[in-house]
């Protein structure tokens, strides 16, 4: 995880429910208000903490002597993209735009004493959110496999039965997004010996999101026959607009900071910082329940269809994250030596507000059993245990990180510098959460399958955490032209804190996730009802109590439980790096440079109510692999669970397993005569257990890929892990006619887009999870496959046709026919090589007004400049299915599973990828006017 500061302020994404690396789902600062930017993945110096990936860390603007500022607009709209993917025209496009306005503006209040900094930008844009296209749509984007005339099926009744409107299901609505951004900062000098600094931001932003692809909601997952496409907008799965849901961000962050030097070797900085972090989420239309409709063929146990409010972030969906930072830095010089020492202490309060399905939870079996009003599959909801408050913080987690360090500078002689320090850090908790007396009573197993006792009503353990490190800096001959540097050392970083929060999310005690199905209730008894309080026991007297308890600590919900390890730690690395850097001449320098990192502590899941499988499945010749036994699904649930009416226990554990090595070479020039360049070449080894992917710990657990349990441990390429990556960039100014300069720059990157996973569609080994790796067969005698009857437009195929489109299938992808006879690895498989050129050109008039000198500034950039160029380049792969065997039911129970292949545009699947047809593939143009004084 990275640590992000911004003048000494934490501005992290805490929380960790996205990938972003910044709060508020963008940049809360504009990049006009930055004077410095700078990202190191290993300093050593012990005042930086908080990381097992990168340290960013950031300086903004602050006023001078001098009046200076800018006005600025950047501007681009649906006619700035191409509308051309490899030949194929995209329809003409929905209105979209991008505006930007700001202002900064700095300067003197008293001059040599007081100064002043501002900025503030607006941000307003509308773009496409849903890129895929339903079969037989008329409209431009990837297609699904989904008919367009389902979702006008399911339109109708919903309008006509219910006089509801989910949405559109064609030309979907763009997503739209504003925000506003305002810095303002005053520079005092106090005296010679004391300068003083005071900053304010304040960020809002507003915007749509697609529907999360998770499942698992309170326990429905394959366990309940359903296997969850990768997203509910894709090749398996369409919905309707409203299932998007909307967010409203706000970051607001200040800072002071007191530097004093109160003699020529005595310093002492003073940093006190506090940020104010909050993410509301809703939808758009009514409130009602969120309905997954299986059943693309006949037989899928899929998702296909959708409708409804977004069950994980429609309804009562809030984060609050408060953080105050106090830090101290006392340095002092003696001789050759640098000696520093500082204490530091971060507090957060954070309080998740999450109810998944809150609104009611449907599975149908059939888009036919919805409408005929058929018993559902399945029906969930969590409601609040507080009576009369439907919404509930269920997790309030205050928590502090204390900090002391001291580290020596020395400067052996002129050619060498070394740098050693210690770090200490400690955990705060100065608050328990409330424990609920029927779990921690709950028999559970630990890490060795001995039975256990996990309780919910404990932190983990505050620990040490020791950081050694020590760096150098060598100049080989003295005069610059060979510098060695590197160094080694430990470095303590967070986990998304919304892991934490998840014991008391499901403890429980402040609300209640429960799942009804066949195996223990009439399902007849729970038909679809568009209130959201239908099945409430709150508003429904008449529901189980023992489904449906109202009182806290009484019961443990049936959908799952999170808990943590008494002795679990913070993640850690120790990560060593060794650099050489070679002067060439003429402003170019080389440099090789290795990274080694070794994970410590890494988060892991562990589910401690799934027994340890007795059975086995033949999957292929050299794979056997351990599962669950029974013909039933409540058979196979009473085989893997400790505790039947129990979905999963998760328990938060660690881990040392994973490492990596980044290897890069790099020749660059620095600026001179209007020239800049530089040439990158990395490669990246990297594997780990597990990405944590979600911030679920039930789904981080199940739907981490593996060719056993998901409990088990197994060391495969990270996600993050790509081997093979070229950065470039180019810049040339120049300047003419004494007030005109012409800037031309390139952007290049070549990488592949990223990596996935070959895993079955269904459950290999009965143990209620559908993220089982694939194996790759060699020949056609290894794998069986069944004939696969007709649906809808598609014909039926026979198990030979099946079989020789599949070996077709291996042998036209790279990573499959490279592999056969194995078991595909996780994030194994790469997508395709992607070449991407940015292309940017500035044009400034200048001239000077008085002494100080005025320029307009007009810009204009182009992303995915090769598809401007010729529309078969820069253009975008996507896989088709990463699921093409279908594991027919009831099949594993044999110890031999058969299979059915996907189907595609009315066809066996016959290719692993196909072209993203939207503009986020095309070329895409942005204009630009700034004036700068």
């Amino acid at each position: 995880m990275n640590n992000v500061m911004v003048d000494g302020a934490n501005l992290n994404n805490n929380f960790g429910l996205t990938s972003d690396l910044l709060p508020g789902g963008g940049n809360p600062i504009p990049l006009d208000a930055y004077q410095e930017i700078s990202i190191n993945l290993s300093p050593f110096d012990v005042k930086q903490s908080g990381f097992t990936g990168a340290a960013v860390s950031a300086i903004t603007k602050s006023g001078t002597n001098t009046f200076h500022g800018s006005a600025y607009g950047d501007y681009r709209d649906q006619s700035f993209n191409g509308t051309n993917v490899a030949g194929t025209k995209l329809a003409s496009p929905a209105k979209s735009n991008n505006k930007i306005y700001g202002l900064t503006f700095g300067g003197p209040i008293i001059k040599n004493k007081l100064f002043f900094f501002v900025n503030g930008e607006i941000e307003q844009g509308t773009a496409p959110g849903i890129t895929y296209v339903a079969k037989g749509s008329t409209a431009s984007g990837t297609q699904s496999n989904v008919p367009i005339d389902s979702l006008a099926k399911l339109y109708n009744y919903l309008n006509s039965q219910y006089h509801f409107n989910p949405g559109a299901y064609d030309n979907f609505p763009n997503f739209t997004s504003k925000n506003h951004k305002i810095l303002a900062k005053i520079d005092w000098n106090i005296s010679n010996k004391h300068k003083l600094t005071v900053k304010y931001n304040d960020f809002k932003n507003t915007g749509y999101s697609q529907i999360s692809a998770s499942g698992g909601i309170n326990g429905a997952s394959s366990g309940q026959g359903i296997t969850y496409s990768s997203s509910r907008f894709g090749t398996q799965a369409m919905g309707f607009a409203n299932i998007n849901y909307s967010t409203v961000d706000k970051v607001q962050s200040g800072a002071i900071e007191l530097n004093s030097n109160f003699s020529s070797s005595i310093h002492n900085q003073f940093l006190a910082t506090i940020t104010k972090i909050s993410s509301i989420k809703g939808h758009d239309g009514e409130t009602y329940p969120f309905v997954d409709i299986l059943g693309l063929t006949a037989g899928s146990t899929n998702n296909y269809l959708a409708f409804g409010n977004e069950p994980f972030n429609g309804n009562n969906n809030q984060v609050i994250n408060n953080i105050y930072t106090f830090t101290d830095n006392f340095t002092y010089y003696y001789g050759k030596h640098t000696f520093t020492a500082g204490a530091t202490y971060e507090y957060q309060k954070l309080g998740n507000m999450f109810m998944p399905g809150s609104q009611g939870y449907y599975v149908y079996n059939s888009l036919s059993d919805f409408m005929s009003n058929a018993a559902p599959r399945l029906f969930s909801i969590t409601y609040s245990l507080l009576p009369g408050q439907d919404a509930v913080f269920s997790a309030n987690l205050k928590v502090g990180q204390l900090g002391f360090y001291l580290q020596d500078e020395y400067n052996v002689n002129p050619r060498l510098k070394i740098t050693a320090g210690l770090r200490i850090d400690r955990p705060v908790y100065p608050q328990q959460p409330l424990a609920n007396p029927a779990l921690t009573s709950l028999t559970l197993l630990d890490k060795s399958g001995n039975n256990t006792n996990y309780s919910d009503g404990a932190w983990p353990k505050a620990t040490l955490y020791f950081a050694p490190r020590v760096g150098f800096r060598y100049d080989v001959m003295g005069d610059r032209s060979l510098i060695v540097r590197g160094g080694t050392g430990l470095f303590t970083g967070r986990i998304p804190f919304v892991f934490l929060t998840n014991m008391p999310s499901t403890s429980g005690m402040y609300q209640y996730g429960t799942l009804v199905n066949a195996s223990n209730s009439n399902m007849s008894n729970f038909l679809f009802n568009p209130d959201p309080h239908a099945y409430n026991p709150f508003y429904n007297k008449t529901l189980s109590p023992t489904l449906f308890p109202t009182t806290a600590g009484t019961s443990v919900p049936s959908g799952g439980i999170t808990t943590i390890a008494p002795n679990f730690k913070f993640p850690q690395v120790w990560r060593s790096d060794l650099a050489v850097e070679k002067p060439l001449g003429g402003g170019w320098t080389a440099t090789i440079e290795a990274l080694y990192t070794q994970d410590y502590n890494d988060p892991v899941m562990r589910n401690a109510n799934q027994k340890a499988p007795t059975a086995t499945v033949t999957v292929g010749p050299n794979d056997v692999r351990a599962a669950y036994t029974g013909t039933t699904s409540a058979a196979q649930t009473a085989a893997r669970r400790v505790n039947t009416g129990l979905a999963n226990a998760i328990v938060l554990e660690n881990t040392n397993k994973g490492h990596s090595l980044a290897l890069t070479a790099q020749i660059a020039k620095s600026f001179s005569n209007g020239f800049y360049g530089s040439l990158a070449y990395t490669y990246t080894k990297a594997v780990d257990v597990t990405a944590n992917p979600g911030s679920q710990a039930a789904s981080v657990w199940s739907v981490n890929p593996t060719s056993g349990t998901q409990n088990d441990l197994q060391l495969m390429p990270s996600q993050y892990s790509i081997p093979h990556r070229v950065v470039a960039t180019f810049s040339y100014r120049l300047e003419y006619v004494k007030h005109l300069a012409s800037t031309f720059s390139l952007y290049y990157e070549g990488a592949a887009q990223g990596n996935f996973n070959y895993i079955y569609n269904g459950d290999i080994n009965n143990d209620g999870n559908s993220a089982d790796l694939m194996y790759i067969p060699k020949n056609p005698s290894e794998i069986t496959f069944v004939a696969l009857p007709a649906s809808g437009s598609t014909p039926a195929f026979t198990a030979q046709q099946e079989s020789d489109a599949f070996f077709q299938y291996i042998a036209q992808d790279k990573y499959l026919s490279k592999h056969q006879g194995q078991i595909a690895k996780r994030n194994g498989t790469l997508y395709p090589w992607y070449n991407r050129v940015d292309f940017s050109f500035l044009q400034d008039i200048f001239t000077n007004i008085g002494k100080e000198k005025n320029t307009l500034q007009f810009s204009a950039s182009v992303l995915n400049f090769l598809n401007l160029i010729d529309h078969n380049w820069g253009v975008k792969k996507a896989y088709i299915y990463n699921n093409p065997l279908k594991v027919v039911a009831g099949s594993v129970q044999t110890g031999t599973p058969t299979y059915q292949l996907a189907t595609f545009n009315n066809d066996l699947i016959r290719h692993t990828f196909q072209n993203v047809n939207s503009t986020s593939t095309t070329w895409g143009l942005q204009l630009g006017l700034k004036y700068i004084f």
